[in-house]
């Protein structure tokens, strides 16, 4: 049990569907998960309610549909179910806005809120590092941490997160204006990887290496989450694993893992959304860690 705990508070956790926060983990600790909006051809769809990944590869190929931050209607009817559910306070963890202004849209909302305290977060993550973030933190509060405790804990969650990836191209990035600071890698020899994250400081995404061919990458995600470990060789972690309909590599990715990083407690895995599909593709490999 949590030692700063005064007193019980039923602590409420939101995500957004960006953080593709697998189905047992929202169903155990109860997270609400806000879609995106996902804009095509077919008209407005809602990611993981009537769109998925699978929709969005096959659009891609005929298409180039755009996403937008949660309905203000979805965010105040999470709000009004949250309250229907007893809380009264609530945390929110949200896709990076070097993504996205969806944190600012659902900071804005709760700002009307009298009868509801949320506390918004930038998680400056994406996909499994936003939502290992909010799995973590429900796990916090389920252990009957203070509104405050848990608060301190999501900024440091938020510190302690890294989570690299590889896609097969940042076609859609760049048409979809999220590049960030990996503009450098655009018109690049087909076959160089760029291995992507997020700026720490502005969540943005950054180009942190890069290799010669798709057979490397495995070994560069590895060589990176290591280099994270050797900084703070004495804490304990969570490993983090994603793909894009790359399956059977995100399974061998997550063995060697395990097998070279040995302090882990767990490993949380994911596979990437309609929303991000939208900007990403099909074909992403993504691993992480997050300090407890």
């Amino acid at each position: 049990m949590n030692q700063e705990k005064k007193e019980f508070e039923k602590i409420a956790i939101i995500t957004d569907s960006c953080a593709d926060v697998p189905e047992e983990y929202r169903k155990e600790l109860n997270i609400f998960v806000l879609p995106m909006v996902i804009h095509c051809e077919a008209g407005e769809l809602k990611d993981g309610i009537e769109v998925n990944a699978y929709d969005i590869y096959e659009k891609l190929k005929t298409e180039l549909p755009k996403t937008s931050t949660p309905t203000g209607e979805d965010v105040l009817n999470t709000f009004e179910e949250i309250k229907k559910q007893g809380y009264q306070k609530a945390i929110a963890m949200i896709l990076s806005g070097g993504l996205s202004g969806s944190c600012n849209q659902i900071r804005i909302l709760a700002e009307d809120e009298e009868e509801l305290e949320v506390a918004v977060y930038d998680s400056k993550e994406a996909c499994i590092g936003t939502g290992a973030l909010a799995i973590l933190l429900a796990e916090y509060v389920k252990d009957g941490a203070s509104f405050e405790a848990a608060k301190n804990k999501a900024e440091s969650l938020i510190r302690d997160a890294k989570v690299f990836f590889s896609i097969d191209t940042l076609e859609y990035l760049v048409k979809g204006g999220r590049i960030g600071k990996a503009t450098g890698f655009v018109g690049s020899l087909l076959d160089l990887k760029p291995i992507l994250s997020f700026d720490r400081e502005d969540g943005e995404i950054y180009a942190a290496s890069k290799v010669r061919g798709h057979k490397k990458v495995e070994a560069k995600l590895i060589s990176l989450v290591k280099e994270e470990i050797e900084k703070q060789p004495e804490r304990k972690y969570v490993l983090l694993v994603a793909d894009g309909d790359l399956h059977d590599e995100r399974d061998v990715l997550e063995e060697r893992l395990k097998e070279v990083c040995s302090n882990h407690t767990r490993v949380i895995r994911a596979r990437v959304g309609a929303a991000l599909s939208t900007h990403l593709g099909r074909g992403l490999l993504g691993a992480g860690i997050v300090f407890e």
